[in-house]
């Protein structure tokens, strides 16, 4: 039977059937209280039997037992949390903020698309516009380049409203 051990002297959930590893979900530990999911591996003789599903969800159990906000960089995880509500709150940046979100069918969404999409500007020449006077934040920082890719997960500031893209396939 297939069981999904935390092997965190190797910053890893790892899916073990006895002693040969099927699969694994590295992450990051950043600043004490984000854990950043960088990258699931299933070997291609065990796909198809959920071992992906079972490593995120295990990692996004631990996240919310420590106190932890997730970041989603591996492709997978933000597919999982879209068919996963439930765990919407653990996001980074989403946590009790009430920050709209925007849905996206693809793993990242350019900045002025997402700025459009969300309704925050009427165009693409405001768009730009905007991101190129500095008005526009990522997780808080000012980002001047409309093609940034942004990630479910983040935060996309603009005249005092928010919005964050959740990916939905």
């Amino acid at each position: 039977m297939t069981q999904i051990v935390h092997l965190a002297d190797r910053s890893r959930w790892e899916a073990q059937d006895g002693a040969r590893s099927l699969g694994y979900l590295s992450y990051e530990l950043i600043d004490g209280d984000v854990i950043d999911l960088l990258h699931t591996v299933v070997d291609p003789a065990a796909r198809g039997r959920g071992l992906g599903g079972r490593l995120v969800e295990e990692a996004l159990q631990y996240a919310r037992a420590e106190g932890l906000h997730v970041r989603p960089t591996c492709p997978f995880v933000p597919d999982y949390l879209a068919r996963h509500p439930e765990h919407a709150d653990l996001v980074e940046g989403a946590e009790g903020e009430g920050v709209p979100t925007v849905p996206i069918r693809d793993q990242s969404i350019r900045l002025g698309q997402l700025l459009k999409l969300a309704g925050l500007v009427p165009d693409g020449a405001m768009a730009r516009m905007v991101i190129e006077n500095g008005e526009v934040e990522v997780d808080g920082e000012v980002v001047m380049r409309r093609g940034t890719q942004i990630r479910p997960g983040q935060v996309v500031t603009y005249a005092g409203e928010g919005v964050s893209p959740v990916h939905q396939p």
